[in-house]
């Protein structure tokens, strides 16, 4: 049976799926498709949060 707490790896792997997926819609929205501010931080926070997901659920299997 697997230890009931995550470990520094499992919390460094979804942090950084989570800061590059943000990141890399930021850029793309902002700089690439030339969208406002807000609209590109709405979509780092929503496509953020679905990869640190993701993460997460990866790290469980």
């Amino acid at each position: 049976m697997k230890g009931v707490g995550m470990s520094s790896e499992n919390i460094r792997y979804i942090a950084l799926h989570t800061l590059g997926a943000a990141a890399f819609i930021f850029i793309l929205n902002k700089f690439v498709l030339g969208t406002s501010l807000e609209s590109s931080v709405f979509w780092m926070i929503g496509f953020g949060a679905m990869a640190g997901g993701l993460a997460y659920q990866h790290t469980k299997r």
